[in-house]
């Protein structure tokens, strides 16, 4: 059995999915593939393409990451969002709305479990999450996503790095690329440290908007 439940964030509202025991879903609510929930049907707009976003006049999936403390001389002026401790939700606090009536105690526990530590990691309190991960996908798939769990907080690697990282070639990009895409675990496995071999944002399913902000917050600059 899934139950679901619902948390605000400094980027928008986050769905839950979890049995029990571990978590199986993380999702901005609203992305494209965003799990149904229970309940009444809601009218959803239309969900916007990975590659989708602007900043400042400029698509944001051609910014390029640097570390903020390291690379400065890449560009004169980085571009950039709010702080996230500025943003709406940023300081709430509130436990996780729960979307099932009989969500047992063990998923509650792991709700709220999840909210905290998500709360460390926007206040940039914490760079390690330990949360229990429940993956349902094929077996390519899992080896994407276990090589996305060793990236590093404030590092990017290529597509091709992640193939690498998965026992699998540069000539695996492109079914790569669509398993990070697929990731359903936002953040906590941390799909949006991956960009293209240039650096470039390419696109994020939670929308480049969010990837660039995380990146921010991880110590990076976009230019």
């Amino acid at each position: 059995m899934t139950y679901h439940a619902i948390m605000a964030s400094p980027l928008g509202d986050i769905l839950l999915c979890a049995d029990a025991a571990s978590l199986s879903g993380l999702y901005f609510a609203g992305q494209s593939d965003c799990p149904p929930v229970p309940g009444p049907p809601r009218h959803r707009a239309r969900a916007s393409r990975p590659s989708d976003g602007t900043l400042a006049g400029q698509e944001i999936r051609n910014f390029k990451a640097y570390r903020a403390d390291v690379d400065d001389l890449f560009a004169p002026a980085p571009a950039h969002l709010p702080p996230l401790s500025a943003q709406p939700g940023a300081s709430d606090t509130a436990r996780p709305r729960l979307l099932q009536d009989d969500t047992p105690p063990g998923a509650v526990g792991l709700f709220q479990s999840v909210q905290k530590q998500l709360a460390e990691y926007f206040a940039g309190h914490r760079t390690v999450f330990d949360v229990p991960i429940s993956l349902q996908g094929t077996e390519f798939q899992k080896k994407v996503w276990l090589a996305l769990l060793a990236i590093p907080y404030g590092t990017v690697v290529s597509y091709g790095d992640v193939a690498r990282s998965a026992g699998l070639t540069p000539r695996h990009g492109r079914p790569v690329g669509t398993a990070v895409g697929r990731n359903p675990v936002s953040i906590i496995i941390p799909c949006h440290r991956v960009v293209s071999g240039t650096r470039a944002l390419t696109g994020y399913t939670g929308g480049l908007e969010r990837k660039l902000a995380l990146l921010e917050l991880e110590g990076f600059k976009l230019y």
